[in-house]
């Protein structure tokens, strides 16, 4: 049976883009277990005292049920060595699956913090995080991500990113980029200039 994860923020209390959350759970739930019943992470997720001041990863690891909820600290690690890689297997990623072990030995294979990860020429997303790149006017979100995340679901519902088909040949239009995912809103992202990735081409 596969298991599932939801990485959710904790800051200061609050469960950061929980209708986002809340809403891929159901969808993936529905689609791998229709007969499950309805579960509300607002009330599964319980915070204890000690935990509403900060910031902190909440991680839900879920099948039919839900097996396990962790709260850990977190702080945003700088990225020093990141790149380019090209896919060369079909990875099918529609749904946040709790084991990636391709990533892992994506990693392992090149020795980089992280990878932005192509596929057929097209840009998608690093190994865990939605990719944003500007172009000095936009910013812009592939539409070939591997997994729709929701804070970029968020970023694009209040209008601060756009989707874009982006392929190889188009890096050279923008000036920076970010990675942002459910830890690392827009301002929060760790800005990189977009020659890191055009060394590679």
């Amino acid at each position: 049976m596969f298991q599932f994860i939801e990485t959710i923020c904790l800051l200061d209390g609050k469960l950061r883009n929980l209708t986002y959350h809340q809403a891929r759970f159901e969808n993936t739930r529905v689609v791998h277990f229709p007969d499950a019943p309805f579960i509300s992470l607002e009330e599964a997720i319980e915070i204890p005292e000690d935990k509403k001041i900060g910031k902190f990863k909440v991680r839900v690891e879920y099948a039919k049920e839900i097996t396990l909820i962790e709260i850990i600290p977190y702080q945003i690690k700088p990225i020093q060595k990141i790149a380019l890689y090209h896919l060369d297997r079909e990875i099918t990623y529609g749904y946040k699956y709790a084991d990636r072990w391709f990533f892992d030995l994506y990693l392992k294979e090149t020795q980089c913090d992280d990878l932005v990860l192509v596929r057929a020429n097209y840009i998608t997303d690093t190994t865990y995080t939605n990719l944003i790149f500007f172009d000095g006017v936009e910013w812009h979100t592939p539409t070939t991500s591997l997994l729709n995340g929701t804070m970029q679901a968020s970023l694009i519902d209040e209008g601060k990113i756009k989707k874009k088909n982006l392929k190889i040949r188009d890096l050279s239009k923008y000036y920076s980029f970010k990675r942002i995912n459910a830890m690392m809103n827009f301002e929060e992202a760790q800005t990189f200039d977009i020659q890191i990735l055009l060394q590679n081409l």
